[in-house]
């Protein structure tokens, strides 16, 4: 029998049917992920020799090309990395449930560690310095990976105590009352304040 002149199954044919998973299921599980497109687990293996930590490696991947086309290298450090944090959470507000496996694991992605040395480029030559340079990335990595949790919690987050002297009873009421998307508008504002943060390890 001639062979198929094409591949029956790819990296990113794996790495879509296990984000799906993830997304319904909260969980990763090979052979459901095998049963689900139709082969072995012995072929996932084949296309991810490290099994599990690679499958969540190739969805990292995935979502990396996902992002829009690079962005322009000669804006602003603030600006860049505004847009680099709007463009990173969006992505994985989409999918809350992969956050806390991406977290567990090395990031070896050659699309997202791509993306990454892209902004470290232009934080240092924004004057960041080598030895601060990484927690800038960390900590803006944990903000964006947080908000993006955020982004699927409840409507209200915290139970009104109905109580008119309880100051967060108050702010839950103000916020309420505002329109548009209450994680949205903290992550902007969170950011903003980060990144007046950070500004102060220039240099």
């Amino acid at each position: 029998m001639p062979r198929p002149s094409a591949p029956l199954l790819s990296r990113d044919q794996i790495a879509a049917a296990a984000l799906s998973q993830i997304d319904e299921t909260g969980g990763l599980s090979l052979p459901r992920v095998a049963a689900t497109l139709n082969v072995s687990v012995s072929s996932i293996y084949h296309h991810f020799p490290s099994g599990r930590e690679g499958v969540i490696e190739g969805i990292r991947g995935l979502l990396s090309r996902e992002v829009p086309s690079p962005l322009d290298q000669n804006l602003d450090w603030r600006q860049y990395t505004e847009q680099w944090a709007h463009r990173y959470r969006s992505g994985f507000a989409r999918h809350p449930h992969l956050v806390p496996l991406l977290t567990l694991q090395t990031v070896t992605a050659p699309e997202t560690v791509a993306s990454y040395e892209a902004l470290a480029a232009v934080l240092r030559r924004a004057g960041f310095a080598p030895e601060d340079l990484l927690h800038a990335v960390s900590v803006l990595d944990c903000f964006i990976l947080g908000s993006a949790l955020d982004a699927s919690a409840p409507l209200d987050v915290w139970a009104d105590s109905g109580d008119p002297e309880s100051a967060l009873s108050a702010a839950i009421a103000a916020t309420r009352a505002q329109p548009g998307d209450r994680a949205q508008r903290s992550f902007e504002i969170g950011l903003g304040l980060l990144l007046t943060g950070l500004a102060q390890l220039i240099k």
